[in-house]
């Protein structure tokens, strides 16, 4: 898989993206993307998905600060609430 076909599987699991941004963003065409859809198992599975309004948004669940006890919404897999909360556990690790 290129970096391509992995940006696509990524962007394609927002459902706040239409596929014609998706393919603006990567600055491919429409065949291009066909071709994705049928050597790519990942995408055709998103796109069927998408089309048939199975795909969910993801939503975050409040998290504990390991620093500061704070309680906060995570983006990704942050552990911190801060900068300054993750360079303080930097610093109590070594």
């Amino acid at each position: 898989m290129d970096i391509q076909e992995s940006a696509a599987c990524l962007l394609l699991r927002s459902p706040h993206l239409s596929v014609s941004h998706i393919l603006h963003l990567l600055d491919i065409s429409d065949s291009e993307f066909r071709k994705f859809l049928t050597s790519n198992a990942q995408i055709a599975n998103l796109v069927d998905k998408r089309r048939t309004g199975e795909l969910k948004p993801y939503i975050s669940q409040p998290k504990e600060c390991k620093v500061c006890a704070e309680w906060f919404m995570p983006y990704a897999s942050a552990r911190h609430c801060s900068d300054e909360c993750l360079k303080t556990s930097l610093i109590q690790e070594t």
